[in-house]
């Protein structure tokens, strides 16, 4: 475990509540995980292409899936997806879409097969079979969702889901320059370690096409990682996925939902006042959406993502769709407001315990732990279709999915955004309903928070590359007439009349200096505690001081650890990079496939596992906001919480070094609600206590020159 400093005691230190944490602690790969890791990353290699890898085009000639139905913990599973491949499987080069109900079908069959594979080597000869004769979209999200779920594959890396499939993270001008550098021949592009490479500058939208001023925070909405992030988050807690056997309710998934989108408005918000935007826009399902996006995002079949035109008027297009919108937001409404849920029999479950928000998260999102999705339906599926700009197909089975209906593209629309407003307002709507927080409840007796010292904050835009070279078809991969120096050096890189090359996406992203804050604690004896941090704004976007009960919703996570108080003074010292929640950006695809080649082929270098490609934690970039240039001022909240331990242990069923712990039921710290103490409307007159503070700084907007200089 890591330490920090700590007057006369060594603090422990533990994760964050909403459940991302870092570790430190690092294991080795051996060679049969090596063979895992070397397969997973090759699978995912142009997967438009159907005999990239010769090899795998063999293997899967002789194999037989009627015929390997005892290979499976559940054979019913084969049964069950053969009957969608005999009626007709969504074509390869099709558009997969989850939101629709004939995909997600099909490829939760696809996922069947995966995760309940009785091996590693089943798995992999179905993978194998599946990687050419099931659509390509589809296989890759079942393959994702089979691996983060299968307790066999934990330690796995995935490539980054803008490596997999860069046309969802990329604007069309990269896409084309990108093939263009391979059509051309590698015309001007440098060679270094025998392998051609080319750095591609990509921007984002805002800059080309500036149709509203939403468009200022396109850095944000469009960074890659916050995107990837957001697919993942849906990865781990898939709406369809639910009840005992995967244990999803174990994770409080409902309740987290609802806290997860209150988080990324609050952020949004923060990034928006930076940038001289107000409060987020309300719309009206009757009135035009005034907030256009011109995502400028083509599928690989080359059918563009849909557009979306300011004032677009989605009621006269799709007017029979607010009907039932408006049913289930009232319905929502109406549970909230009576204070209980209907279920299907015409029972109720009572959502005035301190339970209720889980089922009410469960019940708004609409997945597979909601007790009643056939009467309070699924209202994010049809809010996306109508505001993304999508249209209906004459054809059921055909998709052109918006943005907004893509997880890995959702976060770009600043509608998202305005959407979840509404989504959160049913949050608050609840929350509101429960009793403020007593001063006995909030306190903490004994513990004194005395004095708060911070570094000074800055951010900065730098430059970050992503491997992008799926984006382009290559030749075969003929491994018979690889050279076998090549082949131990790269593996199977892409190739090009026998040259390998590689392609980056080379792209400004926000980021930040480290900084540490340090916390003078006083306690009257020895006991557990758990430190708090979050930042919200100062000000509105009018210059007016907030209240400290209207700012409740602004205010964003940064940490929540847990630290072993001594009677007396304690010197709490805690650096950003240790956050517990974030995570730093991905190795690029060709970097982490030479390493595993590496460690494949010498036993001298090792391959660790441990949580620095974790999946699950929000992007380390985007833990502060802007700012500007002659500093902005937010403020910092600290509080010193007592422990209250959670039902079950944390890290208990899993191994915290190579897993996030998804649907053990033992991924939070403590049994604390999501976002205390926010979580409940602030009475000023009990709300201040000796073992919380507020801590106003500034953050400064610097450029890449200014930082990399002696004083910033």
């Amino acid at each position: 475990m890591r330490s920090f400093l700590a007057i006369s005691v060594v603090c422990l230190l533990a994760g964050a509540a909403s459940g991302y944490y870092m570790t430190k602690e690092v294991q080795y790969a051996d060679k049969p995980f090596l063979a895992k890791q070397k397969a997973m990353l090759e699978i995912f290699q142009h997967v438009h292409q159907p005999e990239l890898h010769t090899h795998l085009w063999e293997e899967q000639k002789s194999f037989d899936l009627a015929a390997y139905k005892e290979h499976f913990t559940k054979p019913q599973v084969v049964d069950e997806f053969l009957r969608y491949y005999k009626y007709g499987l969504l074509p390869m080069e099709e558009i997969f879409s989850v939101y629709n109900e004939y995909h997600r079908e099909q490829a939760i069959a696809l996922f069947h097969l995966f995760y309940y594979a009785k091996d590693w080597e089943s798995f992999y000869q179905t993978m194998v079979w599946a990687r050419f004769h099931v659509n390509e979209g589809m296989f890759v999200y079942a393959v994702t969702v089979a691996v983060l779920h299968r307790p066999d594959m934990r330690g796995i890396v995935l490539p980054a889901p803008y490596e997999i499939y860069p046309y969802y993270f990329f604007n069309d001008v990269v896409i084309s320059k990108a093939q263009r550098y391979k059509m051309q021949g590698f015309y001007r592009m440098k060679k270094a370690d025998g392998v051609y490479s080319a750095y591609i500058p990509s921007n984002y939208t805002g800059y080309y096409v500036h149709s509203n001023p939403e468009q200022r925070v396109s850095y944000f909405m469009e960074d890659i990682g916050l995107n990837a992030y957001y697919y993942y988050f849906h990865a781990d807690y898939p709406t369809w996925m639910g009840g005992e056997e995967f244990g999803l309710y174990k994770d409080r998934r409902g309740e987290f939902y609802l806290y997860q989108h209150q988080q990324f408005l609050a952020r949004y918000y923060l990034e928006r006042l930076s940038n001289d935007l107000g409060t987020i826009p309300t719309f009206s399902w009757y009135e035009p959406i005034v907030t256009g996006y011109y995502p400028y995002l083509r599928y690989y079949n080359g059918v563009p993502f849909p557009a979306r035109e300011n004032y677009h008027n989605g009621y006269t297009e799709k007017h029979e769709l607010v009907q039932e919108i408006n049913d289930y937001e009232r319905r929502i409404m109406e549970a909230i407001d009576y204070g209980f849920i209907i279920l299907p029999d015409g029972t109720y479950v009572n959502i005035t315990t301190p339970t209720g928000v889980e089922y009410l998260g469960n019940l708004i999102q609409s997945n597979g732990d909601s007790v009643n999705t056939r009467f309070y339906g699924y209202l994010e599926k049809v809010a996306k279709f109508f505001l993304g700009g999508s249209f209906e197909m004459f054809n059921e089975f055909r998709a052109v999915p918006s943005v907004l209906e893509r997880y890995e593209t959702a976060m770009r629309d600043p509608v998202f955004y305005q959407f979840f407003k509404r989504v959160v307002g049913f949050y608050y709507r609840y929350l509101d309903t429960l009793p403020s927080y007593k001063y006995e409840e909030i306190n903490f007796p004994g513990v004194k928070v005395e004095k708060i010292e911070m570094d000074k904050l800055v951010t900065y835009f730098d430059n970050f590359d992503a491997d992008i070279t799926n984006a382009v078809d290559v030749e075969v991969f003929d491994e018979s007439t690889m050279k076998a120096g090549e082949m131990k050096k790269f593996g199977k890189m892409a190739h090009y009349q026998g040259e390998d090359f590689v392609l980056y996406a080379r792209m400004p992203r926000l980021n930040h200096l480290p900084f540490t804050f340090k916390l003078n604690v006083v306690s009257d004896k020895p006991q557990k505690a758990v430190v708090l941090v979050f930042i919200g704004p100062k000000y509105d976007q009018y210059g007016n001081a907030y209240s400290v009960n209207a700012n409740r919703e602004n205010f964003f996570q940064l940490d929540h650890f847990l630290v072993d108080l001594v009677a007396g003074e304690n010197a709490i010292t805690r650096n950003s990079q240790d956050f517990s929640w974030f995570v730093k950006d991905r190795t690029t695809y060709f970097e982490l496939y030479k390493q595993v080649m590496q460690a494949y082929g010498d036993e001298s270098y090792k391959f660790p596992l441990d949580m620095s490609e974790a999946h699950c934690g929000f992007p380390a970039r985007l833990m502060l906001p802007k700012g500007k240039k002659g500093g902005m001022p937010f403020q910092f909240f600290f509080m010193v919480a007592p422990f209250h331990a959670p039902a079950v242990e944390r890290f208990t069923g899993f191994d915290k070094t190579v897993s996030c712990g998804v649907g053990s039921g033992a991924r939070y710290l403590d049994a604390l609600p999501f976002g205390y103490p926010f979580n409940r409307k602030i009475s000023e007159a009990t709300w201040f206590t000796p073992n919380m503070a507020y801590y106003d700084a500034m953050i400064y907007h610097k450029s890449e020159t200014e930082v990399n200089s002696v004083a910033v």
